[in-house]
């Protein structure tokens, strides 16, 4: 059996919904008029290194000011570039307050270099007129404990407002009910909750927002993870690629075809920095990568485009990739990122305890995207089956994914070939993670995943009070938090993947049932991962217990 550890924070005061769209509008009024229009944010930690990147109204320089904890400040001024890429589609000027359109923003990246590993550093940045101050801590090395918390499929949007999602009866008898709080909402509290946590970095596994090409759901997404709160300028996002960061909008034929589907990756590799994957194409780069931090290695996939296109090995039909007139990187045996793949996973094997890969289609679920990939189904995870010899192989503790927008948990056993030349059997674990902030799907009655062992829907019970209020269990927005850290024994260390939602309190107003607040629970599918260092982390073997 699995541990299962109970734990809760309750959130009491109340968070009624709000309309976002209305913040939204707030937000691109005074954007004309102010000198930030995305705060600093943290990016790409590294032992030695951290990148801070802005966007500004202004072409002017800004600048950094950073020290170490008790130490003098030092100084860098920025070189901002327009971020061509960042700017709206005709199709959103005239839902931009008055229909103006502010035009693309400049960008301000500094990479700073030679710091000391597992440390504080304080920051400031002034542009123009303003001033917006943060933290940051540098990766650390070796054996330390880490914390990171993993989502998909936060989706965001303006349009998330008000939007309440059908919240399946798991008895089937009420497939239309509706969830108690909008998208809005429950991704807000679902990063309340995160930012609770202290974590050293948060994972998205794709999908983060609704469409990729869509310049005011970017600005939906920065407002949740950086405008209104400290977050993302203090813990460094780790994304993924998902199928909605390749979608521009306008319908599928639209959307996913050249060159609009490379323009709304251009957005996402416009925010984001990653350590680089040397690919010979620069259009690859940030797209996949490998991020090491302390006992922990996370490798990161884009499994959007498989060749050939529209055959059982294509994870997505509406997409062109490499060789086919778009870019999106081949993932199958024989190309590129496989080949990448392979090589980050046996040096990976010998030097980190814990490897988790995350990429956005769940190879084995029971969403809708679990399906065959045809015409009918032309997104699917299944295809992406193809890596699962290899990810046993080189011992992989986890895979991380989304995409069919349901808490799944599926174990699938196999062998591990280890460095010596022996083998032993061994356990992946695979999650669907894509509780974010959008979807809460029940499953599909006509797919059966013969590796499941657990799934919010059918696992967790809804258990209600007398007075009909839910008290526990549940499909909720939510995401895992995974700790790495040491046992009892100093040679035997543990990664305990919890599974997280974040639950609405409720209570009767009159005969209206209203949201008063909300607590963080945990499901009862908690793993412990373990691993044992025989000496040092680079000769580490690993063991999956279970308790």
């Amino acid at each position: 059996m699995k541990t299962f550890l109970r734990t809760s924070t309750l959130f009491t005061k109340s968070r009624k919904p709000f309309p976002l769209l209305l913040l939204i509008i707030a937000m691109s009024l005074s954007s004309i008029a102010a000198d930030f229009r995305i705060k600093p944010y943290v990016q790409n930690p590294a032992t030695d290194a951290m990148t801070i990147i802005w966007f500004s109204n202004q072409a002017t320089p800004g600048t950094l000011y950073w020290k170490k904890m008790g130490d003098d400040e030092q100084t860098t001024v920025s070189q901002p570039t327009l971020a061509t890429e960042l700017v709206y589609q005709a199709s959103e000027v005239s839902k931009l307050p008055g229909g103006i359109d502010p035009g693309a923003p400049y960008k301000h990246r500094i990479r700073l270099r030679n710091l000391i590993p597992a440390t504080q550093y304080l920051y400031r940045v002034n542009q123009d007129a303003s001033e917006t101050t943060g933290s940051f801590k540098t990766a650390p090395v070796g054996l330390v404990p880490v914390r990171f918390i993993a989502y998909s499929d936060s989706e965001t949007e303006p349009e998330s407002t008000n939007n309440f999602v059908n919240w399946p009866d798991p008895s089937g008898s009420n497939p239309a009910r509706k969830y108690y709080v909008d998208q809005t909402v429950g991704y807000r509290e679902n990063l309340n909750v995160i930012e609770s946590r202290n974590p050293d970095f948060i994972v998205i596994s794709g999908d983060l927002c609704e469409t990729g090409g869509e310049q005011r759901d970017w600005d939906e997404f920065w407002w949740h993870n950086r405008q209104t709160r400290a977050l993302t300028g203090t813990v460094p996002i780790v994304p993924t690629l998902g199928n909605h960061e390749y979608y521009y909008g306008g319908g599928a034929a639209t959307g996913y075809g050249q060159p609009n589907s490379e323009k709304a990756v251009a957005k996402y590799r416009a925010y984001f920095d990653m350590p680089s994957n040397n690919a010979p194409n620069p259009l690859q780069e940030k797209r996949y990568y490998r991020l090491d931090y302390g006992p922990v290695t996370i490798i990161v996939l884009d499994v959007i485009n498989g060749l050939p296109h529209k055959t059982a090995t294509d994870s997505n039909w509406y997409i062109v990739g490499e060789g086919e007139g778009g870019e999106a990187p081949d993932f199958n045996p024989g190309s590129r990122q496989y080949q990448w793949l392979e090589a980050q996973l046996a040096d990976a094997q010998q030097k980190s305890l814990f490897t988790f890969v995350c990429f956005h289609n769940v190879p084995y679920g029971v969403g809708p995207h679990s399906y065959v990939p045809s015409t009918t189904y032309p997104q699917s995870g299944t295809p992406v089956r193809v890596l699962l010899p290899l990810f046993l192989q080189y011992g992989v503790d986890a895979i991380i994914a989304g995409h069919d927008e349901i808490y799944e948990h599926s174990v699938y056993n196999g062998t591990e070939q280890l460095p010596g030349g022996t083998t032993r059997d061994y356990a992946l674990h695979i999650y669907d993670v894509g509780m974010g902030g959008d979807g809460l799907r029940a499953p599909q009655t006509d797919i059966t995943n013969p590796f499941q062992v657990f799934t919010a829907h059918y696992n967790s019970s809804e258990i209600y009070n007398p007075q009909n209020i839910l008290i526990e269990g549940g499909k909720h927005y939510g995401h895992i938090e995974v700790n790495v850290v040491p046992t009892s024994d100093p040679q035997t260390w543990k990664a305990v993947i919890s599974p997280v939602y974040v639950m609405p309190l409720t209570q009767w107003n009159g005969g209206n049932l209203e949201v008063i607040g909300f607590e963080r629970k945990t499901y009862n599918d908690e793993v412990e991962i373990m691993a044992v260092v025989e000496s040092v982390p680079s000769a580490s073997v690993r063991s999956w217990k279970s308790y």
